[in-house]
């Protein structure tokens, strides 16, 4: 005689909280055998399978509308009328065999997804945990200061390189002008370079066309 189990009991086979499954019982009751034995219900052993379903169908983010269609067909059963009227408040003993199997199977897939997912869930996790303490040690780095020292350094021999290329090419635009442009009289008979004009014309031209030439020295896009 197979023995009929308590909801603790069936609780603790399935490893679900007492409440969990009291829950499961009382939403799906149409698709358990029940008996009142004494002061309390006990269910069918093939409640087993079906809590099992349902807590496999919740798990995979079905709703309860949907869990009772689902059940509907796959734990269908009929009532065959005698020539005796009668009704019962129980479903009939279910037929679990095969479908067990393919439970377990189901289960086992689930099983394998869910894995599969912490498992990506963890490498993205140690990925982002990664690189942060690279940012960090990369900013340590950078703060550190002989660091600044070093990189201030670069900078400075970055803009007089640039200062002095820029220099040399208004030079040499300056001596292509017209020397009309380029000298002023002194006296009545004898002319030299405007040496004030020309520096104005690097300095202007120097400062055009800075920061263009500091970008492509540190390879910047504007």
């Amino acid at each position: 005689m197979e023995e009929w189990l308590s909801v603790a009991q069936l609780s603790k086979i399935l490893e679900m909280p007492e409440t969990t499954t009291r829950r499961y019982l009382n939403n799906f009751e149409e698709y358990f055998r029940s008996e009142q034995i004494g002061r309390g219900k006990k269910f069918h052993p093939g409640s087993i399978e079906i809590l099992q379903r349902i807590a496999m169908l919740y798990n995979t983010d079905y709703e309860t509308a949907e869990i009772k269609r689902i059940l509907a067909d796959e734990y269908a059963f009929a009532v065959e009328d005698s020539n005796q009227q009668y009704t019962t408040t129980h479903p009939p003993a279910y037929d679990v065999s095969g479908k067990l199997d393919a439970f377990q199977q189901q289960q086992q897939e689930f099983n394998k997804q869910l894995l599969k997912q912490l498992h990506e869930q963890q490498n993205y996790i140690r990925e982002m945990i990664e690189n942060r303490d690279k940012d960090i040690q990369e900013t340590k780095r950078l703060n550190k200061p002989e660091n600044k020292r070093a990189e201030r350094f670069d900078q400075i021999l970055a803009e007089r390189k640039v200062t002095k290329l820029l220099e040399k090419e208004a030079m040499t635009l300056w001596m292509e002008k017209p020397t009309d442009e380029r000298v002023k009289k002194v006296g009545w008979f004898r002319k030299e370079e405007d040496k004030d004009k020309r520096d104005l014309f690097v300095r202007d031209y120097t400062d055009k066309y800075f920061e263009e030439y500091l970008r492509k020295e540190f390879d910047i896009e504007k």
